[in-house]
């Protein structure tokens, strides 16, 4: 595995924190270069016509959309702070970020950093559209007042939205009607969540982060009986205090749904059954944030934390795991804290964040 990193902008400060808000918040003299300088990738979406990877960022200054040209190494900011929509304390587009060829749009939701006295006399976060052949923002709403999205799945071919906020909520938005159609209090909130092929999303509930399914032409929840992580109540608050127990949720297209838990265990969803398999764990330590479907049909996975996190993937076929290495360049620099990853052409590309000492960068890592 050949690693390589990308670097939008940086800047290195010893001793600031261990995530982004604690860095933000924390060294007031370095205020206002922290917040133009600093970034993490924290979504990526790779836009086949175009041969780019969009990335949504961490950003004090509210820079949350960038694209990145691997066949130059060059990237561009897509300018959402100076679009009229910015609104502190928006602050990243945290989990989802999503194409829609058809229309050559992204659609996505903005996430805060901060807490609940930061956000809750707020108009809340963005749901927006980006028209990508003119460079253009569109806002759909800003349907939950005081709180703000952590994720975002959208179905084009219902005209929704679904969000998973900080709050602990879910979240229906019809983007045709520009109307909310439900917000529920859930209790406990996934990383990301997931649609299955009959356009069920699931996402997790209460203390032990058990799942549920939301069947949007009927407008009403299933809860599968027994259907969690067996150790959900240890997977949860691993990420934030709140947070649910995945940490990686995708559709696998065969079928199953395959989701990442924050203990770093790997699990097979039947969404007709409501029933899961552990499929196993992939490296040691916490987190799976990392899980993308590759064109070989392997699933890939990173996650682990510092010094580095590591890189794997999934033979489906098989049912084994094949190790691909610590992510770290031959410099000595390696992956702090991956979010996300895209696999693109034999690349896997992974975004980074809560770098505890400099900004996040884009790493490609060639098979």
């Amino acid at each position: 595995m050949k690693v390589d990193y990308h670097v939008f902008k940086d800047f290195k400060l010893e001793g600031a924190g261990d995530t982004d808000e604690e860095i933000i918040a924390a060294r007031r003299e370095h205020a206002e270069e922290i917040r133009s300088l600093r970034y993490s990738f924290v979504s990526i979406r790779h836009h086949p016509g175009r041969g780019t990877l969009f990335l949504g960022a961490t950003n004090g200054a509210g820079d949350l959309l960038v694209e990145f040209d691997p066949a130059t190494g060059e990237f561009s900011s897509k300018g959402y702070g100076e679009s009229g929509l910015y609104q502190p304390p928006e602050a990243k587009i945290h989990k989802g970020l999503w194409l829609d060829a058809e229309e050559d749009a992204l659609y996505f939701g903005t996430a805060a950093l901060g807490r609940l006295p930061v956000i809750m006399e707020t108009p809340g976060g963005a749901l927006v559209r980006y028209d990508v052949a003119n460079g253009s923002f569109e806002l759909l709403g800003r349907p939950t007042p005081g709180d703000f999205f952590q994720a975002t799945c959208r179905d084009a071919s219902r005209g929704r939205i679904y969000a998973w906020t900080i709050r602990g909520c879910f979240v229906v938005y019809d983007t045709e009607r520009r109307e909310r159609v439900r917000y529920e209090t859930m209790e406990s909130t996934p990383h990301i969540g997931c649609i299955d092929d009959g356009g069920g999303v699931w996402g997790v509930y209460g203390a032990d982060g058990a799942f549920y399914r939301y069947l949007p032409d009927e407008d009403r929840f299933e809860f599968p009986e027994l259907c969690a992580f067996p150790n959900g109540r240890q997977a949860s608050n691993v990420m934030y205090t709140g947070a649910g127990p995945v940490d990686s949720f995708i559709n696998g297209g065969d079928g199953f749904l395959y989701a990442g838990s924050a203990l770093g265990e790997l699990y097979r969803l039947d969404p007709r059954a409501g029933k899961l398999e552990y499929l196993g764990k992939p490296f040691p330590g916490k987190r799976l944030p990392g899980m993308a479907l590759g064109e070989d049909g392997w699933l890939y996975l990173c996650g682990g934390r510092r010094p580095a996190s590591m890189l794997a993937r999934y033979d489906r076929e098989e049912s084994r795991f094949e190790q691909l290495g610590v992510v770290e360049h031959r410099d000595g620099t390696g992956l702090s804290y991956c979010h996300e990853i895209c696999v693109v052409a034999g690349t896997v590309y992974a975004g980074e964040t809560d770098n505890p000492t400099r900004s996040g960068y884009l790493w490609a890592c060639e098979l």
